[in-house]
């Protein structure tokens, strides 16, 4: 069974979009690469879709140019030129770039290995991507080059070195997440849809109703769905079927556990009852598309 994605699993993953010898960042494509704590890479895609992982690290997404979708669990994020963003472990994440070429460089490390506990609580539950002016840009752009430098020397204390300026990273992008919240006046209708999301990450597996999530909110099942509908463009139950898709299709790609199983997992009664349900939504079996999405 995997459930949680090493760094060198998700480099398997994600070799299409990896160059070779690259001139900035680690060659993540050679045979003796072992990833170590961090790693330091430059990505190029060109209109790619990244297959859906759930890691068990971080990954800090700086966009040089282009831009792309980021799907991290049932949100939806859009990453411009110029942008930071940070994924926490244990979320299931995928990207679809929306320009002809998209150049960023990307930090992968290990939960354990910044110095700041505390900084990492934060970015967890904050998910959102800033975008940087272009003096911080400039600024943030010098922070990566400065850890790939150290990461490539051979010499006393570089990992050591490399960590601070990962802290570093983290302090800015905290600061910009912080500023982009007090300049947004958040509305009723904000609150009411960014606390319905929250609540539906921590209990899509028992909670499948959109009244469930109406009465943890105190608020009437029909005012809910047409505050998220307005809001959001799509009902209060496309969020919720959306986030127990998701997490289907994931165990079944990426566990060999059985389909009743998975069905008990997501509080189904029975595989009977996922598989109709799944099939619905799908368009095929829940078998049928691990068979379809296997190696």
């Amino acid at each position: 069974m995997m459930e949680l994605l090493t760094m060198s699993q998700v480099l398997e993953r994600y070799r299409q979009i990896h160059l070779e010898e690259p001139k900035f960042g680690m060659n993540v494509l050679s045979d003796d690469f072992r990833p170590h704590d961090i790693v330091i890479l430059q990505s190029n895609s060109q209109r790619k879709e990244g297959v859906p992982v759930r890691c068990d690290f971080y990954t800090m997404v700086f966009c040089l140019t282009g831009g792309s979708i980021r799907y991290v669990n049932q949100f939806e994020y859009t990453i411009n030129a110029h942008s930071l963003h940070l994924l926490p472990p244990e979320s299931i994440h995928s990207f679809k770039d929306t320009f002809d070429t998209t150049q960023y460089y990307v930090l992968l490390f290990e939960r354990d290995f910044p110095e700041e506990a505390a900084l990492l609580d934060f970015h967890d539950r904050q998910l959102e991507s800033v975008d940087l002016e272009l003096s911080l840009f400039t600024k943030v752009k010098e922070i990566f080059e400065e850890i790939e430098s150290e990461l490539k020397r051979d010499e006393e204390d570089n990992y050591l070195y490399a960590k601070h300026l990962l802290n570093q990273l983290l302090l800015i992008l905290k600061r910009e997440k912080l500023k982009l919240r007090s300049d947004t006046l958040r509305t009723r209708s904000d609150v009411i849809c960014s606390r319905f999301l929250s609540l539906l990450e921590e209990n899509f597996k028992s909670m499948k109703r959109v009244d469930d999530y109406a009465s943890l909110l105190d608020l009437t099942p029909k005012y809910l769905s047409e505050t998220v509908k307005g809001k959001l463009g799509k009902s209060a139950l496309h969020y919720i079927h959306k986030r127990i898709i998701k997490e289907a299709k994931y165990l079944l790609v990426y566990t060999d556990r059985s389909i009743n199983s998975i069905a008990l997992t997501l509080n189904f009664h029975d595989a009977s009852q996922f598989t109709k349900f799944f099939k619905q939504k799908v368009g095929k079996s829940p078998k049928q598309y691990r068979i379809d999405n296997s190696d």
